[in-house]
């Protein structure tokens, strides 16, 4: 349920958990998924304040006694996050970095799903998650040259470095956390205004609207550029191609309605969201989030409030 806390303005900030970023499934004989109440309880989402909300979606927070070797499936979401370790972490599968407590961390552009496993008794890990071309409101990274890439912060352009993560870890509450990160963030809108491109932002809007169903070469039409300068600017601040991006939208549109559909018609469901049929839909799910749609379509109607997806 939501929970209402306060901000540094004194402002009421929901926390609740959502089903948009990781999916937790329990594998059973017949893989069905089910959703854990004790995991749901370990993710907590809060809103940035107005004068941020521009450019940052949500913090999140990710604390608590998973059972060890849990595994997690993170979704993309077209995003970038900074993640600070304030604990043990989850780990990557397949990944040369291996997340220290006390530490911070970059997650680039994803263009498929992750696999996260915990090896420890305890997690608590707090992130900021940007929206697409909102980082480079703050700073100005290579998005085109981090796409899939998870890096240690100390190896970028970033003011969030360890001795950060330190100080929010000094912090009594999570609240004073958020506190701590905005107002740091707040102090860099003043600091580094660069000029936005207002074509890749009208591009990114167009995308959202129509639910990654806009065709590239609609778009550039209506941005007034050449396909080729087009693409380079888009990857360039957003870490992925128009058509990368957009397939991004158009799955995430779909994971949405199977979340909220009770029953199981994915032809329907496949032409709504912008599939040929049924097994291209199958197809897109699988490759985007390790899973059948039907996997998402068996979740409980409450878990429209829950994000996970546990794996063991």
């Amino acid at each position: 349920m939501p929970q209402d806390n306060k901000n540094q303005s004194g402002k009421s900030i929901k926390t609740r958990i959502t089903t948009s970023e990781i999916y937790t499934t329990v594998k059973q004989n017949y893989n069905e998924p089910i959703v854990e109440q004790f995991f749901l309880d370990m993710y907590q989402e809060y809103q940035p304040c107005k004068q941020l909300s521009p450019y940052i979606d949500k913090y999140w927070e990710f604390k608590g006694n998973p059972e060890q070797r849990t595994r997690i499936n993170i979704l993309p979401d077209g995003c970038t996050d900074f993640i600070f370790t304030l604990g043990n972490s989850p780990q990557a599968l397949n990944d040369n970095l291996t997340m220290q407590p006390f530490h911070t961390y970059f997650i680039g552009p994803m263009t498929g799903y992750s696999e996260l496993v915990t090896y420890t008794k305890t997690v608590h890990i707090l992130g900021i998650r940007f929206r697409p071309y909102g980082i480079f409101r703050f700073l100005e990274l290579p998005l085109h040259e981090l796409t899939d890439q998870r890096l240690y912060a100390g190896d970028i352009n970033t003011f969030f470095n360890d001795s950060w993560t330190q100080q929010l870890s000094e912090q009594q509450s999570t609240i004073k956390q958020i506190s701590l990160i905005e107002t740091r963030l707040i102090q860099a809108l003043y600091e580094y205004k660069p000029v936005p491109d207002k074509p890749i932002l009208y591009a990114i809007d167009q995308i959202n609207t129509f639910k990654g169903k806009l065709s590239i070469h609609t778009l550039v039409d209506n941005v007034c550029l050449s396909q080729r300068h087009f693409e380079r600017k888009f990857k360039t601040y957003t870490g992925y191609t128009p058509k990368e991006y957009s397939r991004i939208v158009k799955f995430r549109n779909a994971v949405d309605i199977l979340r909220k559909t009770t029953f199981d018609n994915l032809l329907s469901i496949a032409i709504e969201t912008g599939y040929y049929d049924v097994p291209h839909l199958s197809r897109e799910i699988k490759k985007m989030s390790g899973n059948t749609p039907l996997s998402f379509l068996s979740l409980p109607p409450e878990s429209e409030t829950a994000l996970l997806y546990i794996e063991r």
